[in-house]
């Protein structure tokens, strides 16, 4: 299980780490920080990893003793299934355990950390948004040009162009000037410079020539901090009680609360994948020709279960009436295979069989 998770964490923490590579390190962001970022990306990806690499392991463990007719050795000796499906069901209970710290406490706690670290690092202007001798755009429409950049933090030969408003676009340039923070944002001072700004509509140039230009900064950055914050973000009594003075959260009520009874009945479906497992390997009769039909029964019904976990949490956004049906999916699931593992046919002894 655990060469399982890690292979699969690492694969896709590779693939999530490459799309912030270029964004964050092309930017001047350290290594470090690149580090740090993705690292908080972690507690995701368990949560999805996790139920998978015990299914998995549970499948190979049990595949192994039976191949190796250990299996069938506990069995003659008197062990019944649910005695041979102790060890599964306990790692069932503890990996569910598990899922409930990652999704209720760490997935919030991170999510939130990689959101407002990730509003730091790119606030940070003077090492993200004015490279010198580099065109950077911040934004889409937006791009920043400084020519030098001298030791005491003062920038020379600047060009500010804002296209974000393709009726309105301005251009500003200055001989110098410098970054500020402030405690209402960064604030870009310019001096000796001029603004101009087009009305496409009416074919016209505004010029405005100045000696001091601020330019609010804050308008680039402030959307990576505030604003509405994620299920995701949230702990379980935020999603599952949301805010109704903000009109967001009552715009997204029944997103929340949906999402609320997912992270409560998520780590239930752990226990049914080890269930489903168990019950393919156990509950039929030994077969010497190997456990090959077994083995793709039982993806066969994991891969179904995970579908329709998704396509019911997908049915009650839609329709909150059938919440319900997020906890009486893994239940009921997890109920039919504890009946067939726990559906043992006894054996007829030698003296009652029938003669040949």
């Amino acid at each position: 299980m655990v060469f399982i998770t890690l292979t699969l964490t690492g694969v896709i923490w590779l693939t999530q780490a490459l799309r912030l590579l270029d964004r964050l390190i092309g930017n001047g962001v350290g290594f470090s920080s690149f580090l740090y970022l993705t690292s908080l990306l972690m507690p995701a990806l368990l949560s999805v990893v996790l139920p998978i690499a015990t299914f998995c392991a549970t499948i190979y463990a049990y595949n192994r003793l039976t191949t190796d007719s250990e299996l069938v050795v506990m069995s003659a000796a008197g062990m019944g299934r649910m005695r041979l499906a102790g060890p599964g069901l306990a790692l069932a209970g503890m990996i569910a355990a598990l899922n409930y710290l990652l999704i209720l406490y760490m997935i919030p706690l991170s999510a939130s950390t990689f959101r407002d670290t990730q509003y730091e690092l790119r606030a940070n202007i003077a090492n993200i948004l004015l490279q010198e001798g580099v065109f950077n755009t911040p934004v889409p429409g937006l791009t920043v040009y400084i020519r030098e950049r001298l030791p005491s933090g003062e920038l020379l030969g600047i060009l500010v162009h804002d296209s974000r408003d393709a009726q309105r676009p301005v251009t500003m340039m200055a001989e110098r000037g410098a970054l500020v923070r402030t405690a209402q944002g960064p604030r870009f001072i310019m001096v000796k410079g001029n603004r101009q700004q087009v009305e496409q509509d009416r074919k016209q140039l505004s010029l405005l020539y100045f000696d001091s230009y601020t330019l609010d900064l804050d308008t680039y950055t402030k959307n990576e901090g505030s604003g509405w914050r994620q299920p995701n973000e949230r702990f379980i009594g935020e999603l599952l009680s949301p805010d109704m003075n903000d009109p967001d959260d009552r715009q997204n009520y029944w997103r929340l609360v949906v999402q609320g009874h997912t992270n409560l009945a998520q780590p239930w479906y752990v226990a049914t994948l080890i269930l489903v497992a168990l019950a393919a390997m156990l509950a039929a009769e030994f077969d010497r020709r190997g456990q090959t039909r077994r083995i793709l029964v039982a993806a066969a019904a994991g891969i179904a279960i995970q579908v329709l976990s998704f396509g019911v949490t997908y049915l009650a956004r839609r329709t909150p009436v059938m919440i319900p049906l997020i906890y009486l999916t893994p239940l009921l699931c997890g109920s039919a295979a504890l009946y067939l593992l726990m559906n043992e046919r006894r054996r007829v002894p030698l003296s009652q069989e029938a003669p040949a």
